[in-house]
């Protein structure tokens, strides 16, 4: 791959997933999870810019509204699934497919958005989440 401006996001623990930038052309929107299933497995990381992942990366589209502070609410709780996962038993589509990643709910028993919202945002260094 030869340098440019495109976050390439691989199956890393650190720095958000981005390995590298690229001169391809981005192949996911921003505003997603990326998810690794080989290396790192189930390490989580929202993307708010549009970036280009490696294959060993799982890109979450969300089905509605996520601000970077529920992002990072799922994130926090997709890793706590890590131990479920390793090198022998990775966390592929379809394994991901049938996972149940619980949320806080409403009386209603809809997610719970602003209240994991507020949740992050009482957290230190939170005011570092660019929103």
């Amino acid at each position: 791959m030869k340098p440019g401006e495109t976050p390439f996001i691989g199956a890393i623990d650190t720095n958000n997933g981005y390995r590298q930038f690229v001169s391809a052309e981005p192949n996911h929107t921003g505003g997603t999870i990326t998810v690794n299933y080989n290396g790192s497995v189930a390490e989580a990381f929202y993307q708010p810019e549009p970036f280009r992942a490696s294959d060993d990366v799982n890109v979450l589209y969300p089905k509605f509204e996520m601000t970077p502070y529920t992002a990072m609410f799922i994130c926090a709780l997709i890793r706590r699934e890590r131990f479920r996962f390793n090198y022998g038993r990775k966390w592929h589509l379809d394994r991901m497919n049938e996972s149940i990643v619980r949320l806080p709910t409403t009386g209603t028993k809809e997610p719970d958005w602003a209240a994991m919202e507020t949740y992050i945002k009482s957290l230190p260094y939170s005011t570092s989440i660019a929103a």
